[in-house]
Parts: structure tokens; C-alpha cells; sequence
């Protein structure tokens, strides 16, 4: 009997359909983003302007670039995102401000006078999607309780009109706060080395295990996001961030060639004399082995902060990979995570 129910489920799961990929487009590398978006068109079910950010007194602030690429990108399932970055004055940015989130999100009126901002967006922009990036709300519970009512009211406003809401999140987003059903959530399966730190890779399978684990509990559809390029650091400090060519050439021109570290997946490099330092990247092998780890936890979709420089094998490795049939173990725990 049960390996008839077994076979049943299994007939109901579309195994080749079970993988989705999305990817963001960033305004400051638009043209590589919208080539490479182009040339993978059939292969990325949603796409993501990133982004549109907030003045200081709480007006949405959009980019020229970014409405190019909205106004480009002539296909389904496009989003915009709106992150808590503040511009002041002479023109510089706060960004991740989590002052600006206490302000707009303390309080019913607060929220709904925040939300009735964001849909003078969503209209002048004929969104059919919207993506929530705010970040940086660390371990204030509070703050993460009104962030969770304002998402229950941003997605009930949203959906009466058809329109798709994404929130993404920091990976430690579940210990903190119980999230509403609802909208799509984007977990960044990154950061785990970075300008905080010293050398090392965006993410290794430690680290995976354990996000993994946590996002079970977030109910709906769930993404993992993974971050493309890498950073070089010289004396313990990030000096420059890279795309995966611009780390290809960088090692090209210097005559070194890269190791693969068997914890994450990732590329890394040594590299002498002053302008050199410890480099750490992500090629398509290491964004294949983050995938079929988090695969096997009962993960199928995918996201990729971000396109342009990424050499093509690799965004069609990572793309165009195939899931593995569904086990037994799958069907009696977590098929897709829906």
C-alpha cells in the first residue's frame, strides 16, 4: 500500500517543472543585465528590477535606469523592488536604513500612509509585480512584528488588484519573526563572508545546512537566493568587489590560477604583490553545488543576485540544470515547499 501511494504522489509531482529561477537586474549594470536577462529568457520564470529606494521624508525615488529596464523587459512575472536605502542630502545614500523602517513602519497609521506611497508606484509604473527588500531590522522583534503587519496589509492591498508581491529577507529572518502567508519569500543564502569580514566565500554548505533548517517554517512558496562574483581582500579588508569575468581576468593578467575549496564549492586565490590579496568567488560549479545541496532539503526555487559578468557556462550550468527524480524520502517530507 504504501509504495502504491508512493507511486501515486510521485505521478502528481512535475519533476521537470519543480525548478523555478529568477534573477535581479541591477540599474548601475543594466545593459550586461538585460543582455544576459535576453539570453536567457526561457530559462528565468521571474526577473527583478532592482531598484527603486525613498527620500527623506518617505517619497519613492526611481531611477531612470531602472524604469529602462522596466519599460525593456516586454515579458511576464517582472518585478520592481523597493529597498529602505535613503537618500540625503548632496545626493548621498543611507543604505538599509533602519531608522527610515521605524519611521514608516511603527503603527497602523505609519503603515497604511507608507503603503498608500507605495501604490502611487505600483500605478504609475502599471506593476504587475512588487518586490519588498528592507533590511537591516537585525534583532528588534518589535520591529519585526510591525514588519510582518505591514506585510499582511501590503499583500492584501496587492492581490485584490492581481499584483504579485516577493519580500525578500536575511537569512536569520525565521529565528526572529512568524511571517504571513501570502506573498513569495526570498531567503539570501549570502553575506556569510563579506565587507563585515574577513576572507572567505558568500556561502558554504555549513551555513546552508542551517538556513535551510530554518526556513522550513516559513510558510508559501520560498526562494534561495544565491550571490554571483566574489571580493578580493588585501590586510583582512575587502578592497574590491568582482564579478566572476572581471575575477576571471584579474587572475589572467596576474598568472594565477584558482583552487577549489571543497567546504563551499568556491574559487579561491592567492595573489601577490600590493594590488593583490585573497580572493574568494563563485563560479557555475560552486552556484550548481549551493543549488543541489539545498535540493536535497526539499528546495526547488532559485534566484541569483545578480546578472551581468557572469560567464556564460556557468549562468547555463546553473540555469539550465535538471532536478533529480523526486525520491521517497521527498514525497513523505517536503515536496515544494508550497
Amino acid at each position: 500500500m504504501r509504495k502504491l501511494l508512493t507511486f501515486l504522489l510521485l505521478l502528481l509531482v512535475p519533476v521537470d517543472g519543480l525548478m523555478e529561477n529568477g534573477a535581479w537586474l541591477t540599474y548601475w549594470d543594466a545593459d550586461g543585465a538585460l543582455e544576459e536577462a535576453a539570453r536567457f529568457e526561457s530559462s528565468l520564470d521571474e526577473v527583478i528590477c532592482f531598484e527603486a529606494y525613498f527620500s527623506q521624508n518617505g517619497t519613492v525615488i526611481l531611477p531612470e535606469e531602472t524604469e529602462n529596464m522596466l519599460q525593456t523587459l516586454e515579458r511576464p512575472n517582472v518585478y520592481l523592488s523597493l529597498v529602505n536605502d535613503v537618500e540625503i542630502e548632496d545626493g548621498k545614500i543611507v543604505q538599509k536604513s533602519k531608522d527610515f523602517l521605524i519611521k514608516h513602519l511603527k503603527g497602523e497609521n505609519a503603515q497604511r500612509m507608507h503603503i498608500d506611497e507605495i501604490l502611487k508606484l505600483v500605478d504609475t509604473c502599471h506593476l504587475a509585480g512588487l518586490e519588498i527588500d528592507y533590511e537591516n531590522l537585525k534583532k528588534d522583534q518589535e520591529l519585526w512584528a510591525d514588519f510582518a503587519a505591514f506585510i499582511t496589509r501590503l499583500h492584501a492591498i496587492l492581490s485584490r488588484d492581481g499584483i504579485a508581491l516577493r519580500v525578500v529577507l536575511e537569512c536569520t529572518a525565521p529565528i526572529y519573526c512568524s511571517l504571513p502567508e501570502g506573498p513569495e519569500y526570498i531567503c539570501m543564502c549570502y553575506n556569510l563572508y563579506g565587507y563585515h569580514s574577513g576572507p572567505g566565500p558568500k556561502a558554504d554548505l555549513p551555513f546552508l545546512s542551517e538556513v535551510g533548517t530554518n526556513w522550513q517554517s516559513v510558510p508559501g512558496k520560498v526562494r534561495m537566493a544565491f550571490s554571483t562574483g566574489g571580493f578580493l581582500w588585501n590586510s583582512g579588508k575587502v578592497v574590491r568587489a568582482l564579478r566572476e569575468k572581471d575575477a576571471v581576468e584579474f587572475l589572467a593578467e596576474n598568472g594565477v590560477k584558482p583552487e577549489r575549496d571543497s567546504d563551499s564549492g568556491a574559487m579561491k586565490a592567492e595573489i601577490p604583490g600590493k594590488t593583490g590579496g585573497t580572493l574568494w568567488y563563485a563560479d557555475g560549479t560552486t552556484l550548481l553545488t549551493w543549488r543541489q545541496h539545498l535540493e536535497k532539503m526539499g528546495y526547488h526555487h532559485f534566484d541569483l543576485f545578480r546578472l551581468s559578468g557572469n560567464e556564460t557556462e556557468s549562468l547555463e550550468k546553473f540555469l539550465q540544470a535538471k532536478t533529480e527524480p523526486v525520491s521517497e524520502l521527498n514525497v513523505y517530507g517536503n515536496l515544494d515547499r508550497e
